[in-house]
Order: structure tokens, then C-alpha cells, then sequence
């Protein structure tokens, strides 16, 4: 009787083994079937990526620069997360919110949109210490290493914005180099054509110069100056003085007016009778007293 007894209990233990076994081979099935379906997510999701181009992972205010945000984005294909500075003008165009999805269009799209943005800001940052010419913005933002495409689109936002005016430009400038500087209209027109201001708005600002202003500018110099010019007699400082005056640009015509009453208010009579003054105009036109001053 106790043999069969021990026996029977060697069946339900075999038999409670092999159903242990059992549930542990139905715990690695179940274990390697939650495996596989991670799996599935993930390539799911790496297909929507590579479909979508890039993924907003993060945003978050750009605490050293007011209004800039600094975007993380997952991109297709890429080992790194990218990271994007765009202003707040193009967060909200673009809707650039945690999670949004980007086509590989509106990917490269914002990308572009970003060179010109950072191109427009370091533009702003130039005007702000002076005003320039759009040729002087293009060559300062090309050596910063904008792109060409990103430089055109970002003149005419600023062209458009009329934060970019040549042709006011150059109407203040001249101005201010005639009253503040004493140059002449002359000097100031080669400046402007080399700060790359077109021909017509170059013409047009000196077209608009205040003649009375350029001669009263033209005798301030020539007040200036005649105590220091040498001479043996008036006729020759007289000479030495217009040969200033013609490298500060004034016309001819202007420079000898302010030279001949700068010397009259001297009192200046040193071998004055039986100056000649004919054919001035013409050596001043063609420059025989030397290039313009800068």
C-alpha cells in the first residue's frame, strides 16, 4: 500500500514539473510576443519620421536673446537631434509646438525660412549702430556667411519694410557731409556711387542740396584753412587754397568765391592786383589740383 502511495506521488509530481514548465514557456512566448510589438511601435514610428521628415521634440524660450526660441527636432535619418534658433514670428507661423510633425518639404521649407530670419536679425543689429546702403548689408552679411539666396530674401523684407531706403539714404547723407563735414557735392557723389547707391538716386540727392549750404560750408573752410596756407604772395595761397577746396569736392565755381572772400576777410594784399583768374573753372573741371580728399 505505501509503495503505490509513493508512486502516485511520483505521477502528480512529474505531472506538476511538466506544468510548471509549461506556464514558463507560456510567460517567454507572452515576454517575446510584448517584445515584438515594441518592436512594431518603434518601426512604425521610424516610418512616420522618415515619411514626415522631423519631429518637434522640445521648445523652449532662448533665455539670452528676447523673443528667440531654441527648437529640438528628431529628423529622419539623422544620428542627433537638430537644434533650431527661429524667432517668435516664425514659432507661431509655423506652429512649432512639441510634437508637431513636419513633412521633408516644410522641413527644408523652415530651414530656408530661418537663414533669412538670422540674416534679417543681423541686419537689424546694423542698422541699429548705422544706417546702410543695401549693397553695404549684402557684402557685411556675406562675410558672415549667409547665402546668397537667404541675403536677396532678406533685402527685400527689408527693402519692403522701408528699413532699407537708398534713395532717403542718400539724401541725408548728403546733407550731413556738406553742413557737418565740409565736403562738396562733388566728393559726397563719388562716396555715395562707392557705397553702391544707383546713379539716379545719387543724382537725385545732390540735385536736391541746398546750393547756399554748400557755399557756406565751402567758406567755413577756406576761413579755416587760409592762415596756415603758404604763400609768397595772395595768388599763390590763393591757388594752394583752391587746390584744397577741389580735393573736399566743391565746384569750381564755389571753391573760388569762398577762397576770394576768405582772403578779402583777412586782409590779405600780398601781390593781389593783377590776379589772374582766367581759365579756373577749367583746371578745377578737369582736376589739374589733384583727386578728392577723403
Amino acid at each position: 500500500m505505501r509503495r503505490r502511495d509513493e508512486e502516485q506521488k511520483k505521477e502528480w509530481d512529474g505531472a506538476a514539473t511538466e506544468s510548471g514548465d509549461g506556464r514558463s514557456d507560456l510567460d517567454s512566448a507572452a515576454s517575446e510576443a510584448g517584445l515584438q510589438a515594441v518592436g512594431a511601435v518603434v518601426a512604425a514610428s521610424e516610418a512616420g519620421l522618415q515619411a514626415d521628415g522631423a519631429v518637434v521634440t522640445a521648445v523652449e524660450a532662448d533665455p539670452k536673446r528676447r523673443a528667440m526660441y531654441r527648437i529640438t527636432v528628431a529628423v529622419a535619418g539623422g544620428a542627433e537631434p537638430e537644434l533650431l534658433s527661429v524667432h517668435e514670428d516664425t514659432l507661431i507661423e509655423w506652429r512649432l509646438l512639441k510634437g508637431r510633425t513636419l513633412t521633408t518639404e516644410e522641413w527644408a521649407a523652415l530651414r530656408k525660412t530661418e537663414e533669412v530670419e538670422q540674416a534679417y536679425r543681423a541686419s537689424l543689429n546694423m542698422l541699429d549702430r548705422k544706417a546702410r546702403t543695401k549693397k553695404e548689408l549684402e557684402t557685411a552679411l556675406k562675410r558672415k556667411g549667409h547665402s546668397p539666396e537667404a541675403i536677396a530674401a532678406c533685402l527685400d523684407r527689408l527693402t519692403s519694410h522701408r528699413l532699407v531706403d537708398d534713395t532717403a539714404y542718400a539724401k541725408r547723407y548728403a546733407e550731413q557731409k556738406v553742413a557737418n563735414q565740409r565736403k562738396g557735392s562733388r566728393l559726397v557723389r563719388q562716396e555715395l556711387l562707392q557705397r553702391g547707391v544707383k546713379k539716379n538716386d545719387v543724382e537725385q540727392a545732390i540735385s536736391s542740396l541746398d546750393a547756399k549750404a554748400e557755399r557756406r560750408s565751402a567758406l567755413e573752410l577756406a576761413r579755416k584753412r587760409w592762415p596756415s596756407t603758404k604763400g609768397d604772395t595772395r595768388r599763390e595761397r590763393e591757388y594752394r587754397l583752391m587746390a584744397v577746396l577741389q580735393r573736399r569736392g566743391y565746384p569750381a565755381g564755389v571753391a573760388l568765391e569762398a577762397v576770394k572772400k576768405a582772403a578779402d576777410e583777412a586782409g590779405d594784399s600780398r601781390g593781389s592786383e593783377g590776379s589772374d583768374w582766367d581759365g579756373i573753372d577749367e583746371a578745377m573741371d578737369t582736376g589739374m589740383y589733384g583727386a578728392y580728399e577723403e
